[in-house]
């Protein structure tokens, strides 16, 4: 996983095609003026889903992963919680089998090793060996998101 402030977003560009894609992206769209719901950037390689939402209680939360496709997740405006533990905890119940057509395994909100941090407009690089939970209230305001989906380079 990697955190970072947006203005250092670039130091990631050369991983991959399609990372870089979403990074020059990123760089170069008012993300916060796109529309709600999903806009493609490069059909299924990379596209980007834009939300507003007020966070959750932890209870309401769940961790989550994915097999085909890293998630970009950037909070916009406000700040969340963002917990994270590697696929390996034994901790991880899974709640939610895989599902193939959404890329998406779901687990409880509670590990074995689990971390939270603080989004505050800045974003989250997740790999598939990453697993996640988000949407986490910190304050209970208003959070401007957007999670750029970018499909694993073959």
């Amino acid at each position: 996983m990697i955190v970072g402030k947006l203005k250092d977003i670039a130091h990631y560009k050369g991983i991959s095609k399609n990372i870089d894609t979403a990074i020059d992206f990123v760089l170069t769209h008012d993300l916060l003026a796109l529309p709600k719901g999903k806009t493609q950037i490069d059909g299924d390689n990379v596209y980007v889903n834009r939300d507003t939402y007020v966070a959750r209680p932890l209870e309401e939360c769940y961790f989550e992963g994915h097999k085909n496709y890293l998630d970009m997740q950037i909070v916009l405006k406000g700040k969340e919680g963002f917990g994270y533990t590697d696929i390996s905890d034994k901790g991880l119940v899974v709640t939610t089998p895989y599902n193939e057509q959404k890329d998406v395994t779901k687990y409880h909100y509670k590990a074995e090793n689990e971390i939270y941090i603080t989004l505050e407009e800045g974003y989250a690089l997740v790999f598939p060996e990453d697993i996640h939970l988000a949407k986490l209230d910190v304050d209970g305001k208003t959070i401007e998101k957007a999670v750029i989906k970018i499909k694993l380079d073959k």
